[in-house]
This record gives C-alpha cells, structure tokens and sequence, in this order.
C-alpha cells in the first residue's frame, strides 16, 4: 500500500492543486489545504474564523466551480515539528471561466476583500448577507478538526463498473475519474472497499501519522466530472443503488505533524484510541461467528461487530445491510433478529447468490456490512391493536420488531402468517414465543396456502378489522393485497417493509408501488403521484416545487419533511435517522394518500 497520488484545494469548493509532496500538519492538515472560503450570503460570519460549510459557496451547492482555475504561492514554511500554527502567508490567485483573475493573500485583509468583490460579481449568492472571503489557522475545512481525506481509486473502478456506473457514464467514459472524490491522498495496493478496514487504525505514510476515524459520506459535488467540468453522473445515487451505501474514501486524523510524498509506503502501526473513532452506522469489517440451519433453506448467521457500533444504535425493527463483491459491488439487507452486545444474527433465506454466499459465510471471514438502518422500528409500528402480516420470509421483520421492544401503549397484538407447507415454522414459533413472552393479549392466525389456499380479500379485512397499526411484509402482490384490505378496514397507520437490492433497486421497487394521491397541506393543493415520477423529491420537483435536499440518497436528513397524514415506504432505506412525523422525499413514496406539510 503506498501513496499514488496527493492534492490540495487552496480554497473550499474549487478546484484541486495536484502536488508531488504535502507537508501535513496536526491541527491544520496539508499546508495550502482549504486556506480559504467564499461565503454564499445565507449568514453574516466573520471572515476570520471557521464556520459550517453551509455558510459557503461549495462544489455541491454551485456546480460552476469547476469551471474556475486556482494556483496557489505559500510563503517559506516555519518548522512542521512545531504546533501548529495559521499559515504565514498563502497567495491565492483565481481564475474565473472567462478567463478573468484576481489574486488575494490570506493575511491581508484588503486584498480578500477585493477578490471577494471580484467573486461576488461572478457567483451567485445564496443570501442577502455581506459575502467574504474567510480564512482560520485550522483552516476551512467541513469540520473544525482538519484532517487528511484517502481515497481508493480500487473502489472507484468498481463503482464504475457496477451496472448502475455503466449506465450513468457518458459515451466514450468506461470509469469514474477518481478526482470526483475530492481526496488529499489516492493510494494503490488496496481492493475495492479494503480502505474501510483501514478505520479505527493508526497509519503512517512517509512522516505523517494518521488516526483513521471515520468514513466520507458522498455529496452532490461528485456529480461534476472534473474533466469537463459538466455534471453528468448522479454519484449519490450510484453508490446508494449499486453499493447499497453513500460511502467511498476515509478521513484520517493527524497524530504526528511530517513530510508525505507520492510512492511513500503506507504502513499500518496498530489500532487508534477509541475516542478518536467516530461511532456510526457506516460499512465496516465484522467477523463472521458461525452460521446454524433453522428450518429448511433459512439460515441463521452470527458476526461480530469489530467495531462494537452495533449496540450503539440498535432498536428492534432494524436491518443490516450486507455488501459483497461478487465480481462487482453486490449487496443484500437482512432483518436482524438478535443483537447482544457486539454480536448480531440476522435470518438468511438461500435463494440468489447473493445469499447464498452470505449463508456460505465461514467463521472467522471478514464481511462488509453497514447498519443497523430502518425506520420501521417497534416505537413506530406498535400502538393501541396492532397487526403484523407475514407472507414467506416476509415474516423476519416481525421477529426483529418482537425483540426486547418495551411496546407501551400497545393493547393487543395480532399475528398474521400465511406460507406454503409450513417452510418457516421455526420463525413462525419464534415469533408466537416472543409475543406470549408479554404481558399483552395476542391473537395468532396461520395459513399453509397448500391446504388452505391464499386468504382472501374478505379474509384480510376480517383479520384487520379494529386495528389501529398494521405491518405488511411480503411478495408484492400479498402486500398489495394486505394494503387494499386495510383500507377497507379504515386502519389509521400502515407500515410496509421493502427491502431492495442491486436485482430489485430504486426504479424497480418504485415500480412496484400504487399510484396514491398527495396533498401539500400548505398550500392545499393535491397531485396524483405514480411510479413513473420516481421519489416525493423528483415529483415535487418536476412540478417546480422547491424542497431542500443534499445527498438525495438518504444520508443526509436535509429533505425531511412534516408527514401530516398517511404512511409511506422507503424502497432503499435510507440512513438518516428523523422523527417519527417525518419522512425523507429524496427516498420515499407513498404507500397510500398521504398528506406532506410543504
């Protein structure tokens, strides 16, 4: 593993520098590396000092800064052993795309004025405020702790060759260019993926080291190509599709100030004090425990969470997310159906090689996995008489919503199985024993449809007559079968569990979905949403309505929108977490009318 190639960005949300050294420094990151930002107008800061990103003009904000050319002259360097300290002096020179410049010194307060002049005339604003060109010793970086951004140009490829890279890239493009990714370091020697298990390590290249704490979660500033500067490829949504995450490259804290330089060796020295690592919900490395036969082609699969974050966000009703390379980026989400303490099992049916090779998974393997993801929690789903109805292993989200949820509030609870010969038995009889194990009436109904046949739609109605929450997991047409019931039952809340795939992903999940009218409670206006228009966020937006959003793959939070009315379903669920009155429109549908307050 060595460094392949380094890069700075002398001002947030321009072009990058490529360089053959970099001289790294604790507490301010790669010298020349973020000395500046341009404001965009929203707030009235203070140009001497750091401030969240959303307060400047940035890549993902304004696409057109691509098109700008950035050269940067740094006064000579104090000592890098020393602490760190404000760079002496940056001379900054920008040039615009027609061809204009203007050159400004990070420590002299006029000329940052006039250049922020300069680019005040030439970038939109975002707001009425003064802008300015800001400058801090740490530097302007996302967070107020600089550090190193490393990207695998290994995972990238893979990204590109995924079926969904292949067909976002332009004729003539066989890959994603790595410079999409904003990294200070491209490195050779990994797999794709391998740089995640690089997190919670200390590294040292050449004579930097580096605490790696955390994942980078992609923004829509890797929609710009970096060599046509046009924005071509919805990255966000690539990797939410094809990887089933919104990650790719990992920061590295500063732990030791020093001199890298393209072909340094890359050595890892051991493990990184815990405080340092961010806990998250990010793919990382788990060890497979060992797996157990359950019942016909169910298997059972134990992994331990190396990193120990499981227990950090574990609530009954999520799923783990397991990521794969079966030749290209593959991945599968599995209902977790036990967690203690670092230890999750999760229920694997073994059809498709996907779970095939999660179910074939030996003890002591190392797998990618990310999570615990879902909003279809028990504190969700559970209230006043409650309904859970299963179909196959549609019946795994009942196991996970049952386990050690306190469920107050709730007054009854009805289960609901249909399968064919009793395939799922010993999930079934789980099920019954953790529901009986309460203190709250149950009701159990099962169907073998070899004997009985399918329930009905008169049937469903009956079962579903008098609740007030019902959870639906299963083949389509039962689910739709189970939502028009419900309906009809004038049940208030209906949850629906669907979990996508790279097979089943976005449009196709989308695709399986009802039209459902839509009502914008603030205005009063209504449209009819159908499949074809994509998620909430495309179809508001096709009708020139205007709804914040970010990442628009579900990481972020910044879409979430008042849900005044109705429930609706998330085809890729999405990992930011939101309030139970929310819901996220860059990756949600309606599973029924629903009623936003927009």
């Amino acid at each position: 593993m060595r460094v392949a190639r380094l890069f700075r960005f002398p001002v947030k949300g321009f072009p990058a520098e490529e360089i053959p050294e970099a001289d790294v420094r604790t507490g301010r990151g790669i010298r020349g590396d973020r000395v500046a930002a341009f404001t965009n107008g929203s707030l009235d800061i203070p140009d001497d000092s750091w401030h969240r990103y959303s307060a400047f003009t940035v890549l993902k904000n304004d696409t057109d800064l691509q098109k700008w050319q950035v050269a940067l002259d740094l006064a000579e360097a104090a000592d890098s052993s020393q602490p760190a300290v404000a760079d002496p002096s940056a001379t900054v020179t920008l040039t615009s795309p027609q061809n204009e410049t203007t050159t400004f010194r990070t420590d002299d307060r006029d000329t940052r004025a006039t250049s922020a002049d300069f680019l005040s005339a030439r970038i939109p604003p975002q707001g009425d405020f003064p802008r300015a060109l800001s400058v801090a010793d740490q530097g302007m970086f996302d967070s107020q702790a600089a550090g190193v951004s490393i990207i695998n140009p290994a995972t990238v490829a893979a990204i590109s060759q995924t079926a969904d890279g292949q067909a976002a890239l332009a004729p003539g493009e066989t890959e994603l260019d790595p410079l999409r990714f904003r990294g200070n370091v491209l490195v050779d020697g990994l797999a794709p993926f391998e740089e995640f298990g690089l997190i919670g390590k200390i590294v040292r290249l050449g004579g930097v080291r580096l605490a790696i704490t955390q994942a980078i979660e992609r923004c829509p500033a890797t929609t710009v190509n970096p060599a046509t500067t046009a924005v071509d490829v919805n990255v966000p949504r690539v990797l939410a599709s094809a990887c089933g995450h919104l990650h790719c490259g990992v920061y590295g804290r500063i732990l030791e100030s020093g001199l890298v330089s393209t072909g340094d060796e890359i050595e890892i020295e051991g493990d990184a004090p815990r405080e340092l690592v961010k806990t998250a919900r990010t793919p990382r490395f788990m060890t497979v425990l060992g797996s157990q036969q359950i019942c016909n082609d169910i298997v059972e699969v134990s992994l331990r969470d190396d990193q120990g974050w499981i227990r950090e966000f574990d609530e009954p009703g999520t799923n783990l997310r397991v990521h794969l390379d079966l030749g290209e980026p593959f991945w599968r989400t599995y209902t977790i159906t036990d967690v203690s303490d670092d230890i999750v099992s999760i229920a694997v049916r073994t059809q498709g090689k996907g779970s095939r090779a999660v179910a074939e998974l030996a003890a002591g393997q190392s797998v990618l996995a990310s999570g615990p993801h879902g909003t279809m929690t028990a504190n969700r789903v559970f209230g006043g008489t409650t309904a859970l109805v299963t179909a196959g292993i549609g019946i795994t989200p009942s196991l996970g919503l049952m386990r050690g949820a306190e469920l107050s509030g709730t007054e009854k609870i009805k289960l609901f199985h249909v399968d064919r010969d009793h395939r799922t038995a010993c999930l079934w009889d789980r099920l019954q024993k953790r529901a009986h194990s309460r203190q709250i009436p149950v009701e159990t109904h099962h169907r073998d449809t070899a004997s009985q046949g399918r329930p009905g739609h008169a049937d469903l109605v009956d079962w579903l007559a008098g609740c007030d929450n019902v959870m639906v997991c299963g083949p389509a047409d039962f689910t739709r079968a189970v939502l028009d019931a419900s309906a009809e039952a004038g049940v208030p809340a209906v949850h629906q569990e669907i979990f996508a795939s790279p097979n089943t992903g976005m449009s196709e999940a989308i695709a399986q979905c009802s039209p459902a009218e839509v009502t914008l409670e603030n205005s009063g206006t209504s449209f009819l949403w159908e499949p074809q228009q994509g998620t909430l966020l495309e179809a508001l937006e096709a009708r020139g309505l205007r709804a914040d959003n970010s990442c628009r793959g579900g990481s972020c939070g910044t879409c979430a929108v008042s849900l005044a009315a109705g429930s609706v379903i998330y085809p890729v669920e999405p990992a930011a977490r939101i309030a139970a009155d929310e819901v996220l429109v860059c990756s949600a549908v309606p599973s029924g009318p629903i009623s936003l307050g927009i």
